[in-house]
C-alpha cells in the first residue's frame, strides 16, 4: 500500500471514530450501550441588565468577571434633562399649590358675603327681632311726647316753630323706623336681597370650582414630580442579584436605548444540569433522586446532582422506528437537576453527562 493510499486510509478511519463519537451522544440520550447515561448542558440564573431610561451612559461601574451584590450600581445614565424636568415641575407644583390657598380664601369670603346677604333677606322677609322693634317704638314714643309738649309750649309762645319742626321730622323717621322693624321690609327691598343672595351663592360656586381645578393642576404636578423622581431612580441601573459580571456589552459616553443590555449578571452558585429524556426514559428519573455528573472540563471532578424538576408536559416529539410498531413520535421531556457550584468551576453551557445508575 503506498504513502497516497495510506493517508487517505487514517483519514477515513478518524472520519468513522469520530462520527461514532458524535453519534455516541445525542440530545436526549447517550447510546453508548449504557441507559443510565445522558447528554446534557449546565446552565445557570443569569439576567440581562437593561435601561429603563434611554440617554448616555455616563459611568459604568463594573467590570467583566467581578462580583456584584443585589443592589450594587452597574452603570448610571445621564440625568440631567432629567433633573431640569423636576425642577420645573417643583416650580409649577408650588405655584399650583399657592393657587389653591388663594382659592380657599377667596371660597371664604364668598361664603362670607352669602351669610350676610341671607341674613337681610332674612331680615327682610321676617321683619326685625322684637327687641330691635321695641327699641323703634321706644324710639318713636319718646318723640312723640317730645312733639307733643313741645307743641304744647309753641301754642303758649314758650318755645319756636323750627324746634317744633325739627322734632315733628325726627319723629316721622322715627315712625318709619318702628313701622319697618314692626311690618318688614318692603317688596323691593325683598327682590333687591334676593339678587344679592343670588348673586353671593354664584361667587360661592365659583370659588369653589376655582378650588377644584387648583387642586386638579397641583395633583398633577405632583404625579409629574413623582413619575420623574422613578425616572431618576432607573438612570442609576443597579444589580438585581448576586453574581458575576460575565458579559459586559456597553461602554462610557454611548447612547442607550431602552431595553438595551449593558451588562449581564450571572450567579455561578445557582447552577443546574437541563437534559432532554425520550418518555421511554422517563420512569427512571424522580423528583429528589440523586445522580452522578461528570464534565468534559473536569473529568475526574465528582458531581452529585439532585432531581428537581421534571416537566409536565412533553417538549418536543422526534420521528423514531420501534421494531414492534414501526415509526411513531416519541415524544420528549426536560429534566432540571440541581449542581452544586460553589467553588465556581463550572460554566454556563458546559456539556455534561448524567449518570443515573445506583
Amino acid at each position: 500500500m503506498n504513502k497516497k493510499m495510506v493517508t487517505m486510509v487514517s483519514v477515513v478511519v478518524i472520519a468513522l471514530v469520530m462520527l461514532v463519537g458524535f453519534s455516541s451522544v445525542n440530545n436526549s440520550k447517550t447510546t453508548l450501550n449504557d441507559e443510565n447515561l445522558f447528554q446534557g448542558y449546565i446552565e445557570a440564573n443569569d439576567v440581562d441588565i437593561n435601561t429603563k431610561v434611554p440617554g448616555r451612559i455616563s459611568q459604568i461601574k463594573v467590570s467583566e468577571g467581578e462580583i456584584v451584590k443585589k443592589g450594587d450600581p452597574i452603570a448610571v445614565i445621564d440625568a440631567k434633562d432629567i433633573m431640569a424636568k423636576k425642577e420645573g415641575l417643583v416650580a409649577l407644583s408650588k405655584a399650583a399649590e399657592n393657587g389653591v390657598e388663594a382659592a380657599k380664601a377667596q371660597y371664604q369670603a364668598a361664603n362670607g358675603q352669602l351669610d350676610a346677604a341671607e341674613a337681610v333677606l332674612r331680615k327682610a322677609k321676617n321683619g326685625a327681632r322684637g327687641e330691635t322693634v321695641s327699641k323703634a317704638k321706644a324710639a318713636y314714643d319718646y318723640l312723640k311726647t317730645t312733639y307733643d309738649r313741645l307743641s304744647a309750649v309753641y301754642k303758649k309762645g314758650g318755645v319756636s316753630k323750627s324746634k317744633v319742626d325739627e322734632i315733628e321730622t325726627k319723629m316721622n323717621v322715627a315712625y318709619e323706623d318702628y313701622k319697618m322693624a314692626k311690618d318688614g321690609a318692603r317688596n323691593e327691598d325683598i327682590i333687591a336681597a334676593s339678587g344679592q343672595v343670588t348673586a353671593a351663592r354664584a361667587m360661592v360656586a365659583a370659588a369653589s370650582s376655582n378650588i377644584a381645578a387648583s387642586e386638579d393642576k397641583y395633583a398633577q404636578a405632583l404625579a409629574g414630580i413623582k413619575e420623574v423622581e422613578t425616572y431618576l431612580t432607573d438612570a442609576a441601573i443597579v444589580s438585581p442579584l448576586s453574581g458575576t459580571v460575565t458579559l459586559l456589552n456597553s461602554s462610557e459616553g454611548e447612547m442607550a436605548s431602552t431595553g438595551m443590555n449593558i451588562a449581564t449578571i450571572t450567579d455561578l452558585k445557582d447552577m443546574w444540569v437541563d437534559i432532554e429524556i425520550d418518555e421511554t426514559y422517563l420512569s427512571k428519573f424522580k423528583v429528589g433522586d440523586e445522580v452522578k455528573i461528570k464534565t468534559l472540563a473536569y473529568k475526574d471532578k465528582k458531581i452529585v446532582g439532585k432531581v428537581v424538576r421534571i416537566n409536565k408536559k412533553a417538549d418536543y416529539a422526534v420521528k423514531k422506528a420501534s421494531n414492534e410498531n414501526g415509526e411513531f413520535d416519541l415524544v420528549s421531556y426536560g429534566v432540571k437537576i440541581k449542581i452544586n457550584n460553589d467553588e465556581e468551576l463550572f460554566r454556563p453551557g458546559m456539556t455534561a453527562i448524567v449518570d443515573i445508575s445506583k
